[in-house]
């Protein structure tokens, strides 16, 4: 069993530094454009309550309470938002603001809606107070709510989340699996072989991974992974077979996930992309389903450029990470 391992282990090498890890912790267009849109979505939303109160004086506590309710939910991204906009486009963001205003006070014209219509987007307003709003202004506000940056697990938590999953067709090697991801890390298909799919913090601008990695293990007619073999690989000798090459071995452990066995194991090491060098932590979860080796890895930058990214660290991360490979789920585990 071993000599297996060793060979898997120069895959996984490859698998392992094909992470395009690289990108600079700023304001970026994208950004601007994706907080302009939801910055002027709760502007509007506002603006469409206050008229709604005038127009409509029996729907006037209603709508105060629908202002309250979105207002508890995402103020401190409305802020959030303003803060950073502030800091980095301060005139600019106060030019935008103002057109902002004036557009929506331009376009909306509560005369022209019914009692009945204008109940139904106070209704409306509720529900997305609840957290149903449309893509991308959800993410955008989630991206900046109070406690999320600090605890990134609370967004999963609060169940601000979706589910990622594949038939098993392509990279996936056979294996139908899903997962669950929080609302603002993008899944993107991976660009390796074994690499079957990438969740991207930050609405996919960020600097934590999340990979999935399915790599098939040359076993004999009727042979299987046990948990004997499981203690063997977390040898200390062994388990440096799993790490990319300059790893440095922190701590690991077994691991029970979709009854299957495993071991999970933690490291850091650093590397370099074109001009640019990083350095990263990462926690790596392995399972062994029927003749395949399923990796659940996660990571995160420590350092680019020899410069810190003080992000938190694995540290920050790693609660978020345990709740991701407890929800992966095999669809045909029992066919």
């Amino acid at each position: 069993m071993r000599i297996i391992f060793h060979k898997l282990s120069i895959i996984l090498l490859l698998s392992a530094f094909a992470l395009n890890a690289y990108a600079e912790i700023k304001l970026s267009n994208a950004l601007a454009k994706d907080i302009g849109k939801a910055y002027g979505f709760c502007l509007g939303q506002n603006y469409s309550l206050s008229e709604i109160s005038k127009q409509y004086p029996s729907l006037s506590g209603l709508a105060l309470i629908a202002e309250k309710e979105f207002s508890a939910a995402f103020k401190s991204s409305i802020e959030g938002m303003n803060t950073l906009m502030a800091k980095y486009a301060e005139n600019e963001w106060k030019r935008i603001k103002k057109q902002l205003t004036n557009q929506i006070a331009n376009s909306i014209n509560i005369e022209q809606i019914s009692e009945t219509q204008a109940r139904q987007f106070v209704e409306l307003v509720r529900e997305r107070a609840k957290g149903n709003i449309d893509s991308p202004v959800i993410e955008t506000l989630l991206l900046f709510k109070s406690g999320y940056e600090n605890n990134p697990e609370r967004e999963f938590l609060d169940g601000f989340k979706y589910k990622y999953s594949t038939n098993g067709v392509g990279k996936a090697k056979g294996v139908a699996f899903s997962i669950d991801s929080p609302k603002t890390w993008v899944a993107k298909e991976g660009n390796r072989p074994n690499i079957v799919q990438k969740f991207v913090s930050d609405n996919g601008r960020g600097l934590e991974l999340l990979l999935i990695l399915i790599i098939e293990v040359p076993l004999q007619p009727g042979e299987k992974i046990t948990e004997k073999d499981v203690l063997e690989i977390l040898n200390p000798k062994d388990i440096q077979d799993f790490m990319p090459d300059g790893g440095l071995y922190l701590n690991s452990g077994k691991l029970t996930l979709e009854n299957l066995p495993g071991f999970w194991v933690h490291f850091k090491m650093d590397g370099a992309r074109v001009r640019n060098t990083f350095g990263m932590e990462a926690i790596m979860y392995t399972i062994f389903y029927k003749n395949k080796m399923i990796q659940i890895h996660g990571q995160v930058m420590t350092s680019i450029n020899g410069e810190p990214a003080k992000r938190g660290g694995l540290k920050k991360y790693e609660k978020l990470f345990d709740l991701m490979a407890n929800s992966f789920v095999i669809s045909n585990m029992y066919k």
